[in-house]
């Protein structure tokens, strides 16, 4: 029977934002690729480092150790989102902030002081539009203020009235960015004799109609987002109060797919509040797949708007074997997931068992940004092959030199067939011929054949169990033996041949004729040749007696004589006789080899002497 064996050689920002704001925005996945883009332009990417794709895996075990790596926000971004700002510029945003917004925001104002709440709204977009920026996910923002009445400011310093502009933009080359300037222009609206507006680049009053008006600023906003050409638009709401003036927000929203992610500001504020009906902060989120988030101190809003918005995140891992479902594998990460990126992880992922075949191995990187959820799925080919070494026992007579063995190993995926291109080491692992050894690829069919040449004379004799292998680029070797048994069954040839007499110098006439059978001198040379065994041993028997002689050499010469009664004996010879023969009866020559096979009787005849 063969035999089979196998040998193995990253302290959070905005506690209360964590978990609910990293799955902003539109849903959905990117089609698979390696690498690829969040929806909110967010680098993501996976790759599986090991096995390689089409390596050949051993079987058994089948296993096959995936490993590779996976990022978020370490790659090349995509400028794929559009946002545009709405800051709330009603009378209230004038309020103390209660703490350190930083310097007085929109100094241009004549009733600002630092510390006002319409401060940290100010800077806030700010400290956002400097990340997007850094990131390279947005490529264009607008900003729009309200308060009774909403209006778009002017983003450019160029001629003409541009709402929208690139987020770090600055035309006018002052080092101070073009979205920034306008922002800082802003003025608040009081109830008498003060308008509120954009006074950059262009001036763009909000007329003193006093109130809140969510429904003409989500208007504002809904019109500028359609003219952005950017795969995903979000409006960034900002809201130090409630809706008091105008519509109901559900007049004017949704609109187009554009997702309002809204900021209740300060005490002033709630996500969920809306005492005149008009609508909430919440129910404008709601209505457009986005999130409203409950900044209780105003001055934490720099703080929080960012990881609000654009936080990404590497949220899972998942193998696909086979097409079969996606299943998690988080587990093998290298750093627990989900994480905040920018991430870059490593797994390690034992898929066990897999039978003989070919068989395709996925791995998909599940992630989150801004503008939502995407993935990245790569896959590889993976052959589970085994080995088989045929035949799995021969037998063979030694005979005669130059004998030679060959043995085939087959490497197959199972129903895919044979394997091409696998290196099979050959080993004769003991036996006669043992440390022969050979390297053979596989043909087109998966198989290799390995000959190797018998040793020869009694050495040669016996078993020899050879091993086919071939490994793995993991670590893995299977192994498949067979034997092949060199034995010895067939006996030397032997033979009683007339040779010359010492004094007449000539072979007798009677040994040249067959068919006498005899020669009248008694001059034999006894001869025995094996194929296996170099010295054949010769013995003589009397026909007429138990008297046994020998072993003798091959090429023994003796002088036969034929004396009825006589004591049988063997004595030296002389000259180029070696022994004198004396039997009964007949000489029957018998020769043995190593091996114990026996040839004979073959009978040296004289006649006996004269009565």
């Amino acid at each position: 029977m063969t035999t089979k064996r196998t040998r193995r050689g990253r302290a959070p920002l905005g506690a209360v934002l964590v978990c609910t704001l990293l799955l902003l925005g539109l849903a959905g996945s990117l089609p698979a690729q390696t690498p690829g883009n969040l929806p909110g332009g967010t680098s993501i990417s996976v790759d599986i480092t090991a096995p390689s794709d089409g390596a050949v895996k051993v079987f058994p075990p089948g296993n096959v150790l995936l490993e590779g790596t996976a990022e978020v926000g370490e790659g090349v971004p995509v400028a794929n989102t559009g946002f545009v700002y709405v800051v709330d510029g009603s009378g209230s945003s004038e309020a103390p902030a209660g703490g350190d917004c930083g310097p007085d925001q929109n100094p241009g104002d004549p009733q600002s002081v630092e510390d006002e709440i319409i401060d940290c709204e100010i800077a806030a977009v700010i400290t956002l539009n400097d990340e997007v920026t850094g990131l390279g996910t947005v490529g264009e923002v607008a900003a729009t203020l309200f308060a009774g009445a909403a209006v778009t400011a002017d983003a450019t310093p160029a001629g003409g009235d541009d709402p929208i502009v690139a987020p770090g933009a600055d035309a006018n080359g002052n080092s101070v960015r073009d979205i920034t300037e306008v922002l800082q222009s802003i003025r608040v609206a009081e109830l008498v004799g003060h308008e509120g507006g954009f006074w950059q680049f262009s001036v763009k009053p909000i007329p003193d109609l006093g109130g809140t008006d969510f429904a003409d600023a989500a208007a504002n906003a809904c019109g500028l987002a359609g003219s952005l050409t950017s795969a995903t638009k979000q409006v960034i709401f900002l809201s130090d109060g409630l809706a008091n003036a105008g519509a109901d927000v559900t007049s004017v929203l949704p609109c187009g797919g554009v997702v309002f992610q809204t900021f209740a500001v300060g005490s002033g504020s709630s996500c969920a509040g809306d005492p005149t009906g008009r609508g909430s902060l919440q129910e404008i989120a709601n209505l457009t797949g986005g999130s409203c988030f409950q900044i209780a101190n105003p001055t934490d809003l720099p703080d929080e708007i960012v990881p609000a918005i654009i936080q990404s995140q590497l949220v899972s891992l998942e193998l696909s074997v086979d097409g079969g479902a996606f299943v998690d594998i988080s587990a093998s990460s290298s750093v627990p997931l989900p994480a905040p990126g920018p991430v870059s992880v490593t797994y390690s992922h034992l898929v066990p068992g897999l039978a003989p075949g070919i068989h395709e191995l996925c791995v998909r990187a599940n992630g989150s940004d801004g503008g939502g959820a995407g993935s990245v799925t790569e896959c590889i080919e993976v052959t589970v092959a085994t080995i088989d070494l045929a035949p799995a026992a021969a037998v063979n007579e030694l005979e005669t030199p130059g004998q030679t063995h060959t043995v085939t190993a087959t490497v197959a995926a199972g129903p895919d067939g044979g394997v091409p291109g696998v290196t099979v080491e050959f080993e004769i692992l003991s036996g006669p011929n043992a440390g022969a050894t050979g390297l053979v690829v596989t043909d087109a069919a998966g198989e290799a054949e390995f000959t190797y040449a018998a040793a020869q004379g009694p050495a040669g004799l016996g078993t020899d169990v050879i091993e086919a292998c071939f490994g793995d680029e993991q670590g893995d070797t299977v192994c498949d033996t067979a034997t092949k048994l060199w034995q010895d069954t067939t006996p030397p040839e032997a033979a009683c041949a007339p040779t010359t007499n010492p004094s007449g110098g000539n072979v007798p006439p009677a040994g040249d004729n067959p068919a006498s059978g005899q020669n009248p001198d008694g001059f034999y040379v006894l001869t025995a040749t094996d194929a296996v065994d170099p010295d054949p041993e010769i013995f003589i028997h009397d026909s007429e007696s138990a008297f046994v002689a020998g072993p003798f050499p091959s090429g023994t010469t003796i002088k036969l004589v034929q004396a009825p009664g006589a004591k049988p004996s063997v004595s030296p010879g002389t000259g180029a006789i070696d022994w004198k023969v004396k039997l009964n009866g007949d000489l029957l020559l018998f020769a043995e080899d190593d091996s114990g096979n026996v040839a004979g009787p073959i009978a040296c005849l004289v006649p006996p002497p004269p009565k």
